[in-house]
């Protein structure tokens, strides 16, 4: 039983680390895109308000994707909770870097910013 049980939680762990570093790019690359527009207008020599709306939903796309990106870390440590209930609070998937994992007992206590959906 446990060795299935680990089984499933690196299969989840083995998408949900990928997951979470393509959105960090995502945001990175629609920095990038932000940049190049507000550059290529200056450089263009054209009106401030030359495509505004292309601005202003590149900006509500960002806007997105960090909630996106919130919702997946609530969602990381949601599922840090239930490796804990079914008795592989002691497994890592080497996600943390420097942090240390929360144990469910502070994860419980702490007020969580969750978005509200």
């Amino acid at each position: 039983m446990r060795k299935e049980r680990l089984a499933v939680a690196h299969s989840i762990a083995s998408e949900l680390i990928p997951y979470e570093q393509e959105l960090d790019a995502a945001i990175i690359r629609n920095a990038k895109l932000t940049m190049a527009m507000i550059e290529g207008r200056r450089r263009a020599k054209a009106p401030l308000t030359t495509a505004q709306k292309s601005l202003e939903n590149v900006a509500l796309a960002n806007v997105r994707l960090i909630e996106a990106r919130n919702l997946i870390h609530e969602a990381h440590y949601d599922l840090r909770e239930a490796q804990y209930e079914i008795g592989l609070g002691a497994v890592s998937y080497g996600d943390y870097g420097d942090t240390q994992p929360p144990t469910p007992a502070s994860m419980r206590s702490s007020d969580r910013n969750a978005v509200d959906a």
